[in-house]
């Protein structure tokens, strides 16, 4: 029987892709390079290691991927302090609230930096429905690996099979499954692959229809 419910952030609740993908390109014009939308969806859900081997592979050995990366922070940081719109997905703010309502313990798992997510929640007040909040910074190997699903089950004292978790990155999916939980994928970016589809719960085109399969999901 499901327990918890464990949501991923960005893709997934806020439409925060876009907002990398032209801070990418910004940063990456002052470098004179061209940040091309599909080296983007090659190294959106993935450990900082793998995506930075992507960029040296588009953009050459001799490229400062660091600077490239702190660039980019940069302007994501100015881009939010400024006022910048953080626009949910679509049925997001709906699901959170459906499952807490079902008094059922909610969790975010994040790759992304404590800081933004705490940022982005409270700027949709979306914080106070979620019991546990677990980022990059609370783990050792990021996604695909499972270890930030089996930490949030660990925080809220369930067993991972309790747990449903909702990905849109394939390597997000891929660290629920592997975590032993029940997995929904709503993809984005990338398409789900063999291993999602042959092991998902459930493909969502979008969050909207999370609330239709509420009694199946939970079953």
């Amino acid at each position: 029987m499901i327990t918890c419910v464990l949501f991923d952030m960005d893709g997934l609740l806020f439409n925060t892709e876009l907002i990398y993908f032209e801070c990418y390109q910004k940063a990456a014009a002052e470098m004179g390079l061209t940040f091309s939308f599909e080296l983007f969806a090659q190294c959106v859900g993935i450990p900082r290691e793998e995506a930075n081997k992507f960029m040296l592979q588009y953009f050459g050995p001799g490229t400062d991927t660091t600077h490239l990366e702190r660039r980019t922070y940069q302007l994501v940081e100015h881009y939010l302090q400024t006022g910048g719109d953080v626009p949910l997905m679509p049925g997001a703010q709906e699901a959170v609230e459906l499952f807490y309502r079902r008094r059922l313990k909610v969790g975010l798992c994040s790759s992304n930096i404590r800081k933004w997510a705490e940022f982005y929640l409270d700027k949709t007040d979306l914080r106070r429905y979620f019991a546990t909040l677990t980022t990059c910074e609370d783990v050792t190997r990021l996604k695909p690996d499972p270890e930030i699903y089996l930490k949030s089950a660990s925080l809220l004292q369930v067993d991972p099979a309790q747990c449903l978790a909702f990905e849109d990155s394939v390597a997000g999916a891929t660290a629920a499954i592997r975590a032993g939980m029940r997995t929904c994928m709503v993809p984005q970016i990338k398409q789900p692959d063999s291993f999602i589809r042959e092991h998902a719960f459930k493909i969502y085109p979008s969050l909207l229809q999370v609330p239709a399969d509420v009694e199946e999901l939970l079953s």
